[in-house]
């Protein structure tokens, strides 16, 4: 018996050694690849040593030889009930996208960069907020409705790639995003809570350049409004102000109202705070409307006054404080509008109280 075991013992070496010798070609052929892949690997180790749970011996039983419980896999659990809303951020994604040359390269867009942080905020808020229920489609429709949606997004991306301030692809990613959400939102929760949605679907849209033969007429009104009404303004105070185009000349000193100062950018920046201020106070229609006038209106006011005043300054004080002052003011016109959509908002929201009336019988 002690033999044979020697005999076997003697052996098994042996017949390693020929193993090896059999698999050497193979080693040799996956050893490049080994090597390409061990950086990789040295890359990934501390991530799945990280996503891998720990693990325990435990013994076998009683018998010395141990074991490790298999590894679970880690899943990434998303809520049914926030699928539709998933669902309109990505719809809206490539529009927000396009838009973001017209706020970092444009002159009236600046504002824009505001717009989807609040609207996603606005979103969230109106989500957790509803009460009915919800039917999710079905996954064939999704499939289908994907595969109709995305080949025209991906032609209007291919187009603003080519032209980035070609502001039709803009337009038509973002009116192509309302309607996809709108319809998202009627299927899944019904078309009254999806017309609820709609002062964040114009706060979204406010952020898309305008075309721009509206904006050049938007502007050269404005431009003419403002330096007529700052000109009627002067003459009433004995000063004769003369109207030379965009310019408002006294003797020989001339104030020049550009594009940027004729109010454009005041009423889009007011038109966008009017659909995110009706949303945050749930305002009806018939308020927001009010409000939304009420933008125009203030718009053209604060700027006019913007205007008087650096003309006075510059006719007063001259070129260097008219430079100083323009940013300042500016900024103070801004402050002004805001504090006054914020408590115009809030009174508007606010119900109207009920007066109760007690009597008092007499025995």
């Amino acid at each position: 018996m002690r033999a044979r075991r020697q005999t076997e013992d003697r052996g098994a070496p042996r017949q390693k050694k020929e193993d090896a010798i059999y698999r050497s070609p193979v080693s040799c052929l996956l050893s490049p690849v080994s090597c390409l892949l061990s950086p990789v690997s040295c890359l990934l180790s501390p991530v799945s040593c990280l996503l891998s749970p720990v693990s325990r011996l435990v013994p076998d039983n009683g018998q010395g030889t141990t074991h490790s419980p298999p590894i679970s896999r880690v899943k990434f659990d998303i809520p049914a009930s926030s699928l539709p809303l998933l669902g309109v951020a990505a719809v809206w994604t490539p529009a927000m996208l396009a838009a973001s040359y017209a706020w970092g390269h444009g002159e009236y867009y600046d504002y824009g960069w505001f717009v989807p942080p609040a609207a996603l905020w606005l979103m969230l808020r109106r989500w957790q907020s509803l009460q009915t229920a919800m039917t999710l489609p079905p996954r064939r429709v999704v499939l289908v409705s994907a595969a109709l949606l995305l080949p025209w997004i991906l032609v209007l991306r291919v187009l603003g790639y080519a032209d980035p301030s070609w502001r039709l692809p803009m337009v038509l990613l973002g009116l192509t995003a309302a309607g996809a959400s709108h319809l998202l939102l009627a299927v899944s929760r019904g078309w009254r809570v999806s017309a609820g949605f709609l002062w964040i679907t114009l706060l979204l849209l406010s952020a898309l350049p305008w075309p721009t033969v509206v904006e050049t007429e938007i502007v050269h009104h404005l431009t003419q409004g403002v330096v007529t009404a700052v000109a009627d303004v002067f003459e009433m105070l004995g000063k004769p102000v003369e109207v030379l185009g965009d310019r408002l000349r006294l003797y020989d000193m001339t104030v020049e109202v550009t594009d940027g100062c004729s109010g454009v950018r005041s009423f889009q920046s007011f038109v966008m705070a009017t659909w995110f201020f009706a949303e945050l106070q749930r305002l009806r229609l018939s308020r927001a409307l009010i409000l939304l006038a009420c933008a125009c209106t203030v718009a053209f006011a604060v700027n006019m006054a913007r205007t008087y005043a650096l003309a006075q300054i510059r006719f007063t004080l001259g070129r260097e404080a008219f430079d100083q002052a323009h940013n300042a003011l500016g900024l103070l016109a801004f402050g002004i509008s805001g504090l006054f959509f914020y408590l115009l908002s809030g009174r508007l929201a606010a119900k109207p109280r009920r007066i109760v009336v007690k009597t008092i019988q007499s025995q």
